[in-house]
């Protein structure tokens, strides 16, 4: 049995602003961590923490749905399309982990959201590379893990030559914080210069495989998500990789308003 139907269903509440129904779309005792924080543990809680969300972020829409299913677990890429404060449209890119606990639930266990900043823009190259990608077809669950786990072993090992192998001529990393990149020694540039804490080491702690997709999310600790990616594979080889990341955890600020640009407020002193 597909959760997919069941994650559309709680996309769809939010979306309509649904109150009701998102909390009923959980479990009583549901963990939800997001970028925006706090990490919530049960469903009243997170139905409270969608009021406050959907009203920053008006006309809220999940749109250009991407998913990755293994299991019990189901991974969404998408870009959320809203309004700010003053109704300004902007949109934000997005990763959401959905796990169930048995095979027939219908009702959220634990989900995880990852997000980018609002509004980037690509260049010329990065979009060739990502539209390179979007229209790729082949591939294999098997084949698809099997390089990116490669990948990543190498990448946090530190050894640059075999991670160079998985990536292919047109490599990118399209970063939702740390910027854009293409080339592979540029890309393990990138994520080499992504600051880490003092102490501990990044490390995968989940890995979903599709055909020419995969989700990986990375941590310190397991319990405090940190970073997910998008990786898009084209003809074997990785060709985009999309860094998303729990913001507040890293020390973004996650509220962020356009308050500051528009409408400033100035005491006109008398002459």
């Amino acid at each position: 049995m597909s959760h997919i139907p069941a994650v559309n269903a709680l996309i769809t509440a939010i979306n309509f602003d649904r109150f009701a129904e998102i909390e009923a779309r959980h479990r009583p005792d549901a963990v939800f961590q997001s970028f925006r924080g706090p990490t919530l543990r049960d469903a009243v809680s997170i139905a409270d923490w969608h009021r406050e969300f959907l009203r920053d972020y008006q006309d809220c829409n999940y749109a250009d749905l991407e998913y990755i299913e293994e299991g019990n677990t189901v991974a969404v890429r998408a870009t959320i399309e809203a309004k700010g404060y003053d109704w300004r449209p902007f949109t934000q890119r997005v990763i959401e982990v959905f796990e169930f606990e048995a095979e027939e639930d219908e009702e959220v266990a634990r989900r995880r959201l990852y997000a980018t900043l609002r509004d980037i823009t690509l260049d010329k190259s990065a979009t060739a590379a990502l539209n390179d990608a979007l229209g790729y077809r082949g591939g294999s669950p098997s084949q698809t893990r099997q390089v990116v786990k490669a990948f990543y072993d190498a990448l946090l090992a530190g050894d640059r030559e075999a991670a160079a192998a998985q990536l292919s001529a047109k490599a990118t990393v399209i970063d939702g914080v740390y910027g854009v990149a293409t080339g592979p020694e540029n890309v393990l540039g990138l994520l080499a210069s992504v600051p880490m804490p003092a102490f501990g080491k990044l490390r995968v702690t989940n890995l979903l495989a599709g055909d020419h997709m995969a989700m990986v999310e990375l941590a310190i600790d397991p319990a405090r998500p940190r970073y997910a990616d998008w990786v898009r594979l084209v003809d074997g080889k990785i060709q985009v990789i999309e860094g998303y990341a729990m913001l507040r955890e890293i020390g973004i600020n996650p509220y962020e308003n356009y308050a500051h640009d528009r409408h400033l407020r100035r005491v006109i002193m008398p002459i």
